[in-house]
């Protein structure tokens, strides 16, 4: 299967060629990435977004913003930390919620360079953990433009 190379907004990643092109526009306006995959009628979908960082400098600033609003919008936290991925500091936050009999999972990764911030999202059925290893080679792929 190949890969396809992302090299834009300052940010590069590679992906698995299995995984379909969405309409960004439609997910949002500040959306630079956005694929789906269907394995078994079960979809999955990863989106990137790019935001400006604002005040936050470090990515330990967003942990209890996060946590809030995932659990005011419901969701389940499962965990919540801070990983070293390739020299870079990640806020990664794993929610789940049930949805028809299942078990829908969101795994969230937050970078921060060069005054922005990089939100990459995961949305799947935890019993269809199919996409959860494609995503962790997007994540370790990421390089920011020098």
């Amino acid at each position: 299967m190949d890969e396809i190379q992302f090299n834009e907004d300052g940010i590069k990643f590679r992906y698995l060629s299995n995984w379909k092109e969405q309409n960004k526009e439609m997910i949002g306006p500040n959306c630079i990435k956005a694929l789906v995959k269907v394995v078994e009628e079960n979809p999955s979908t990863i989106t990137v977004h790019k935001n400006d960082a604002g005040e936050i400098t470090a990515v330990a600033q967003l942990e209890e913003p996060f946590k809030e609003s995932f659990e005011a919008q419901g969701w389940t936290i499962v965990e919540s930390r801070i990983l070293n991925l390739n020299d870079m500091p990640v806020y990664n936050i794993i929610t789940t919620a049930e949805e028809g009999g299942k078990t829908l999972e969101n795994n969230t990764s937050v970078l921060i360079n060069d005054g922005n911030m990089y939100i990459f999202e995961l949305m799947h059925f935890k019993e269809f953990p199919y996409a959860y290893n494609d995503y962790l080679a997007i994540m370790d792929s990421v390089e920011f433009e020098e």
